[in-house]
């Protein structure tokens, strides 16, 4: 669900991108080498600037001892000129080893995520066919995020943290990265106001704001990658290539997917309104954000304002159960979840048509039942939807052969697990369960009304 995904964002840091190679649309992804001997820390303002090193100093190939802080202090510049806005307020980065921020990294997930959470998560994944029996998601989710995290930003702190002994030419970038996320927050309150949304549950708006700021971020980082000498572009890339990424390529692709949806998604999205309107237009997104994820994938949508259609579930109330999470899936989350099961053309097809749409999520302590209502923009829509969505669970889930109704719009699908999917005019209704006799009871609460 995008509820852990925002949660792990903002509490998991602010990643500067995968450690692996990441296809981005220019270079590079973001990764660095370290040493546990070194930390570096810069305060600086616009106006005056002072440099803190610890006891082991750090060099750069060539240089002198304590260059590093020199070389952040001109990062800094760079940073507001890339973006055309000045600090406001003194930003400390820090170096520390790539051991350290793997046990800091550790550290905030023990204290911040909630096992529940994680056990509901990996339930609904599990029911799905999306993640193997044998994965262990806490496990999973400490060993992927200490793997690839290689750089945050504390916006509770304004500490800004790098893994890297010396600022190589790839960490000279990630640095730049998350100098945008400091820049940002300071001028827009970008971290206050995706915490205000998590706090609220508005994950899916949460979501959209992420991929913002992590698209800004992004964008500008690779402009200044653009802007190096060859030689350091090559060095940038072939450090990328030499990344770990043994827990990630463990895990299904999807895990992936998502952890660089922000990222990718995100850049695309800030690449057009720089194309609209330069970094004003950039700005101008963090004081009227984009509120869907549709909006990010399809950046027409924000600009033409397209709002989300309202959709409502009825109320259910299941023995044994309680509602733990609801609210707007999202054209990402559904081709991530539920139309894993089919091509990724055919996903994007049937995703592409979202209007708007609600989920429930049950949890009765061990399993999971899924209610989800799908709007489209037009009937054809959710034709599509309901096909790719009925061929998908079917290839995913503990299923037997669908039970058509025509006459009502429904496949049927049960075996050990249940999933149904009906079709009326512009909505799907879907619903998932790992108990048959819990499906049908919500099946019964929530079945679509023919068209008149």
């Amino acid at each position: 669900m995008k509820r852990l995904a925002v949660i792990l964002a903002v509490v998991a840091l602010a990643a500067a991108g995968c450690g692996e190679a990441i296809d981005w649309p220019s270079t590079t992804a973001a990764t660095t080498t370290s040493d546990p001997t070194t930390s570096t820390s810069v305060t600086t303002t616009a106006a005056t600037t002072s440099t803190t090193q610890a006891e082991t100093t750090s060099s750069i190939p060539g240089g002198e001892a304590g260059d590093v802080g020199v070389e952040i202090q001109a990062l800094i510049g760079t940073t507001e000129e890339l973006r055309g806005r000045r600090f406001i307020e003194p930003v400390e980065v820090t170096l520390v080893s790539a051991e350290e921020m793997a046990a800091r990294v550790r550290t905030n997930l023990q204290e911040e995520l909630d096992p529940e959470e994680i056990a509901v998560e990996q339930a609904f994944a599990r029911l799905l066919g999306i993640l193997p029996v044998e994965v262990d998601l806490a496990g999973a989710i400490e060993d992927l995020y200490a793997e690839q995290v290689v750089g945050f930003y504390d916006g509770d702190t304004g500490e800004l943290v790098v893994a890297g002994e010396e600022l190589t030419p790839l960490g000279r970038t990630i640095v730049i990265h998350e100098l945008i996320h400091a820049l940002t927050d300071q001028h827009f309150g970008m971290s206050a106001s995706l915490d205000d949304l998590v706090e609220a549950e508005r994950y899916h708006e949460a979501a959209a704001l992420q991929a913002l700021a992590e698209g800004d971020a992004t964008y500008f980082q690779m402009v200044y990658l653009q802007q190096m000498a060859p030689d350091d572009q090559v060095a940038a890339l072939l450090e990328s290539l030499q990344a770990d990424t043994s827990v990630l390529d463990s895990l299904p692709d999807w895990v992936g997917e998502d952890l660089g949806f922000p990222y990718e998604s995100g850049f695309g999205f800030v690449e057009r309104l720089v194309e609209e309107g330069g970094s004003a237009a950039v700005d101008q997104a963090y004081l009227n954000p984009p509120f869907t994820v549709e909006q990010i994938l399809h950046p027409n949508a924000y600009f033409t304002l397209e709002p989300a259609r309202p959709v409502a579930l009825p109320a259910t109330a299941l023995e044994g159960y309680e509602v733990v999470e609801e609210g707007a899936f999202g054209e990402w989350n559904l081709m991530l979840y539920l139309l894993e099961g089919v091509g990724d053309g055919e996903a994007a097809i049937a995703a592409g048509g979202w209007g708007g749409d609600v989920y429930r999520l049950h949890w009765n302590g061990s399993e999971v039942a899924f209610a989800y209502l799908f709007e489209g923009d037009a009937p054809r829509d959710a034709e599509e939807l309901a096909a790719a969505l009925a061929g998908s669970l079917r290839s995913n889930m503990a299923v037997s052969a669908p039970v058509t109704d025509a006459a009502a719009g429904s496949v049927l699908l049960e075996g050990s697990d249940f999933a149904f999917v009906q079709r009326v005019g512009r909505q799907v209704l879907a619903v998932i369960a790992g108990d048959p006799v819990v499906g049908r009871a919500l099946v019964d609460a929530l079945r679509l009304p023919p068209e008149d």
